[in-house]
């Protein structure tokens, strides 16, 4: 899907001075925004008893996380308590005392079980101490995340540029995702409102973000110096948005609505990315989509877009309508339908459907199945086969080999909550694009060790009967059994 992308001279300086500059920003937010203990506040006295209350919440949260012996609420200046003695716990649960001590737990059992509290957010740094926040309380968003990843093999999708292995990204720690947004919420329910959101990403996750269906080097994000090696900057969203009542407009550059899966990192549960995903479905749009809330149950969205991940720029005529629903049918079933169909740039005319159901069947368990349906008249199918079509020619040179011109999709998700901190997940696909199956089947773990931080190891099959061999495209000409391999990955997300 990405062979049309070029690759440039490695300047890991800017990663790591980026990573340096986050982590300094990071390290003086959180001494800024931290809990003075229980010294007594210097604020007004009406926020005394608030300010008290916080103090008491936190230090709660602090004792189910660390398993430490803080007191469980505020005790004057000094604040300090001894606490029970408690017997040892185990690898999945807390001493013995933990009920009684109100949850004062070990500390190993404290990593593994417990409620983890709420989680440090940037925007806390405009806390006004009075349980205020002068950004929130407007509408204004303010976040990121920091994600480190692992993989031993390409996967197919994003390690490695998919099946063209264009960019040799795996059997390396890499920093796949440096992610910050800035926005402000358009809340119709004020009457009418204004918004708007900003995205920057850098990584080697960056290329998947940038706006690579303009084709033509040098618009907006796309071959426009943001490139540094397999290191990427891109700037996947830039839109205005209006609300009132029910109704609210967005108009610019924004994520797709096909499909299950996302771009950022905290979108998902795995590391790795569905074959449907990578090969059939766009991943950016720039246009101006509308969505209207029916009643609690209907939501509709319909919109104009040009064409698939383009940036500001119509790349070969790329005029599409953009739409769908979510209804939620039960408190426990979810709908989602969404389409594009027309001229979809890059992609050629045509149209993706994509049907998601969701499903709670327990408190701890719960089902996603995905159904897509890809048909259009690309030039260039699944084996690098040149097509007639309304593309321009030199696109056959430029695109590459492992684009489909038609393909179905369906992926079936199973998620189970195994307590607070760890939940289990499979995702078996079955991906049908130009008359050739692939299979891949995914399981792994995901892992709160605080409310931040997440770990998600993962194991990864992937299997094709008679198409075992796909060369790699520029990368170091080697040949790798792609689609029959197992491939094992790991990766932390820190949000912020």
């Amino acid at each position: 899907m990405f062979g049309l992308r070029k690759m440039r001279f490695v300047d890991i300086g800017t990663g790591l001075s980026m990573m340096i500059a986050s982590a300094g920003i990071l390290a003086a937010s959180a001494l800024h925004a931290a809990d003075p203990g229980c010294a007594y506040p210097s604020g007004p006295a009406v926020c005394n008893d608030k300010i008290f209350e916080d103090a008491g919440e936190r230090l709660r949260n602090y004792t189910s996380v660390s398993g430490g012996s803080a007191c469980a609420a505020p005790a004057g200046p000094s604040c300090i308590q001894s606490a029970p003695a408690c017997e040892p716990g185990n690898v999945f649960g807390n001493g013995g005392c933990a009920a009684a001590a109100g949850g004062c737990g070990s500390r190993l059992g404290g990593m593994f079980t417990g409620e983890l509290g709420d989680p440090w957010t940037l925007i806390s740094i405009f806390d006004d101490g009075c349980g205020g926040n002068r950004l929130k309380d407007n509408g204004w968003i303010l976040g990121g995340h920091t994600q480190f990843g692992y993989q031993n093999k390409p996967d197919g999708a994003f390690t490695g540029n998919g099946p063209f292995l264009s960019q040799k990204e795996w059997g390396k720690l890499n920093l796949n995702q440096q992610y910050f947004f800035l926005g402000k919420v358009a809340d119709g329910s004020k009457g009418l409102d204004w918004g708007f959101r900003m995205d920057a990403m850098f990584g080697v996750d960056g290329n998947e973000g940038q706006a690579f269906g303009n084709v033509n080097a040098g618009h907006y994000d796309y071959l426009n110096g943001f490139n540094h090696g397999i290191y990427e900057w891109a700037l996947p969203q830039m839109y205005a948005e209006v609300a009132a009542g029910n109704l609210s407009v967005k108009a610019g550059h924004f994520y797709t609505i096909i499909g299950y899966e996302v771009v950022p990192s905290t979108g998902q549960f795995f590391l790795s990315r569905q074959l449907t995903f990578w090969n059939s479905e766009p991943f950016t749009h720039t246009g101006a989509l509308a969505t209207y809330k029916v009643n609690d149950k209907l939501t509709v969205n319909g919109g104009y877009v040009l064409g698939m991940d383009s940036g500001f720029y119509q790349y070969a005529g790329g005029s599409s309508f953009l739409g769908g629903f979510v209804y939620q049918a039960t408190e426990n079933t979810n709908i989602v339908y969404s389409v594009i169909a027309g001229d979809l740039g890059w992609r050629g005319d045509g149209a993706i459907n994509s049907w998601i159901l969701s499903q709670k069947w327990t408190s701890k368990f719960s089902t996603v199945h995905q159904f897509d349906v890809l048909n259009s008249n690309l030039t260039v199918d699944a084996n690098g086969v040149p097509r007639q079509g309304n593309i321009p020619a030199n696109f056959n040179t430029a695109a590459g080999g492992f684009t489909p011109r038609n393909s179905i999709g369906f992926i079936n998700y199973g998620f189970y909550d195994i307590n607070t901190r760890w939940k289990a997940g499979v995702r078996g696909e079955l991906y049908h694009a130009d008359g050739q199956q692939y299979y891949t089947a995914t399981y792994g773990l995901n892992y709160k060790p605080i409310a931040n931080l997440t770990i998600r190891p993962e194991v990864r099959h992937m299997f094709s009967p008679n198409h075992d061999q796909y060369s790699g495209a520029g990368s170091q000409g080697q040949t790798i059994g792609l689609f029959n391999q197992t491939v094992v990955g790991i990766d932390a997300i820190f949000t912020f």
